[in-house]
């Protein structure tokens, strides 16, 4: 047994010193790892966020840390961004700003500085956010924001010639002290050099950029808008050399003078003095005129002067011969010439120089282009006939007499409504009667559909290509059936397309009772065949009970006898001279007019419109029963 246990203590004894390297092993091991074990997990905590983050942005989403008027953007889209924006967007275009300038509080109108905020671009611009710089920018960047959200701004913009007049408004209304360019006094020994000299204005670049922030801020506040002090723009001998040039010019009258047409215009010292200014010209200063002033001086030769542009005119005289009356330019004189006109007499011994003057506008069509149109003769004429001294005959004349002489280009379609403009009391129209709803009532212009049926006719009869026209709702017996047309502001209209080679030249004339309408162009030998069906779908007048209580109950009262209504196909045949024909048919509907009746109430049956369930009288015995002896 002794043996035995001396074995055992033996094993254990080995098994100890094995273990005891192994132990060894373990610590020199570890006290090599320990040292990078724990910076390895801070680098781990460190990193792993930011990767996590930069994911974001890879799946096109906001990465952490950003906000947006206010409100965190982490994890969204641009589309859900862009739609945010946008919905904010619209408030921050209205909303005013205040702002300030030294002591005194003033406002910018969004509206009126054009902002425009661009939500996409705003949105994209966010989803870039924290993307610039390398790896370690971008994790410093993302544990920063941990710390610190980072507001992005909005993209937006407004228009920098109402923002710089905005500013210019502020510095007149508030800086005393501005800065000046110099320039000129008129004192009774002439006019007298006023130098430069600098001052106060608002730091532009500053205040752009203060007042964009603003603007587009979550929330409402007041800016100070920045001043700073400038010197002088100019030297003073820039103020010197305007007034030496002044006072040469307002030495002695200067005259203008045209030969054709003939014109003189005299203007003296006290006529040129209060209308002569200063303005800065780079690095110098230029003297000039009031264009208003100027204008005002030169207004009565102007007036006598000055004339409008002539279009070339067809005549046709009695034989039907046509001639062409030259065309005009119009006359003008040349404002912004005149300052320099003045200034070269101010130099001449003369003390004179030529008055500008410009020839123009041109005329819409002149003599050469009307001469290749080739109106060579009548190509179609109609006449209609209409009582005479009504009123409706004032606005027959005056649409007759606007459309006179109009020159249609080849291949132009033309509305009639866009050639005569709206019916106005100011355009010479009247009150009369005219189809409104199925209603005659009175209308400015009322009654021109005799005018527009004449007109239709001579087309459709020409041959010239019709692209719209409304027959009347009802028939009237002074047109022809199914060949007429009707005319109101801004609808129903006429229009038509000059399809030949030739232009189309539109003559007009009246009497007391008629209205004639001539066309004049080369149709090229079109000839027109035209047919009238008769009467189809004839429907009857309807009857329309009208309630009187003034009426007894045993009388009715015919108040319009009503007509009925009916259809016909209107057929145009085109011929050209080759031989070639076109069918147009067209299915004219006239409304039947309703016969209209008046009776007591007491006759209108149920359901129809007026009744009242009031009892019509018994009728009485036209003689009593003599009474029995």
């Amino acid at each position: 047994m002794a043996q035995e246990t001396d074995s055992t203590v033996t094993r254990d004894d080995e098994k100890s010193a094995n273990a005891t390297p192994r132990l060894a092993v373990f610590r020199a091991r570890a006290r090599r790892v320990l040292p990078w074990l724990a910076p390895t997990v801070i680098a781990l905590a460190v990193l792993i966020p930011a990767w996590l983050d930069a994911r974001l942005g890879d799946q096109g989403l906001v990465r952490s840390g950003f906000s947006v008027l206010g409100t965190t953007a982490r994890a969204k889209s641009a589309k859900d961004l862009t739609l945010e924006i946008a919905g904010r967007a619209a408030e921050l275009e209205r909303r005013r700003l205040a702002v300030r300038l030294l002591d005194k509080r003033l406002e910018l109108d969004p509206k009126a500085l054009s902002l425009r905020i661009d939500p996409k671009a705003s949105a994209e611009r966010v989803l870039q956010a924290g993307a610039d710089g390398g790896f370690v920018a971008r994790v410093v960047g993302f544990w920063k924001r941990r710390w610190r959200t980072v507001e992005v701004p909005l993209v937006a913009s407004v228009a920098r010639p109402a923002l710089e007049e905005a500013l210019l408004g502020f510095e007149a209304a508030t800086l005393k002290d501005r800065p000046f360019s110099g320039g000129i006094e008129l004192t009774p020994a002439g006019p007298k050099a006023v130098p430069p000299r600098g001052g106060r204005i608002i730091d532009r670049t500053s205040a752009e950029a203060s007042v964009l922030a603003a603007f587009v801020s979550a929330v409402p506040r007041e800016i100070t808008l920045p001043v700073v002090t400038i010197p002088a723009p100019l030297p003073p001998s820039a103020a010197e050399e305007v007034a030496a040039r002044a006072r040469t010019l307002l030495a002695r009258p200067l005259t203008l003078r045209s030969t054709d047409p003939p014109a003189n215009v005299l203007l003296g010292p006290t006529d040129l003095g209060p209308v002569l200014e200063t303005e800065r010209d780079g690095s110098r200063l230029r003297l000039r005129f009031k264009p208003d002033g100027l204008a005002r001086l030169l207004e009565p030769t102007r007036r006598g002067l000055e004339r409008e542009p002539v279009n070339a005119k067809f005549v046709v005289d009695a034989k039907g011969a046509i001639t062409i009356e030259p065309s005009r330019p119009g006359l003008r004189i040349d404002l912004e010439q005149v300052d320099e006109a003045l200034f070269l007499a101010a130099e001449s011994p003369e003390k004179s120089a030529s008055l500008p003057l410009v020839h123009g506008p041109l005329p819409a069509l002149d003599t050469a282009r009307a001469a290749t149109l080739g109106v060579k003769g009548l190509v179609s004429s109609f006449t209609t006939r209409h009582p005479c001294c009504e009123r409706r005959v004032d606005n027959i004349h005056r649409i007759a007499d606007i459309l006179d002489g109009t020159v249609v280009e080849p291949g132009q379609t033309v509305s009639v409504n866009q050639l005569v403009g709206p019916r106005t009391v100011k355009n010479g129209f009247v009150l009369a009667p005219t189809i409104e709803e199925r209603e005659i009532v009175d209308s400015i212009g009322g009654g021109i559909s005799q005018f527009a049926t004449t007109f239709f006719n001579a087309l459709f009869h020409g041959g010239y290509d019709i692209v719209e026209r409304q027959p009347h709702t009802f028939w009237f017996p002074r047109y022809p059936m199914g060949h007429e047309a009707t005319l109101s502001w801004p609808k129903p209209d006429i229009i038509f397309r000059n399809d030949t080679a030739a232009g189309l030249l539109i003559k007009t004339h009246y009497t007391g009772t008629t209205i004639t309408v001539k066309l004049y162009g080369d149709n090229g030998g079109r000839k027109v065949a035209a047919s009238v069906s008769g009467r189809k779908d004839v429907v009857e007048a309807p009857l329309e009970i009208v309630p009187n209580p003034k009426l007894p109950a045993d009388e009715e009262k015919v108040k319009e006898p009503g007509s009925v209504g009916w259809s016909v196909i209107v057929s145009r045949i085109l011929t050209e001279p080759d031989g070639t024909k076109k069918e147009e048919r067209r299915k004219v509907t006239y409304r039947p007019r309703p016969r209209r009746i008046e009776v007591h109430p007491c006759r209108i049956p149920k359901g129809e419109k007026g009744y009242t369930g009031e009892q019509c009288p018994e009728p009485k015995d036209v003689e009593e029963a003599a009474p029995e002896p």
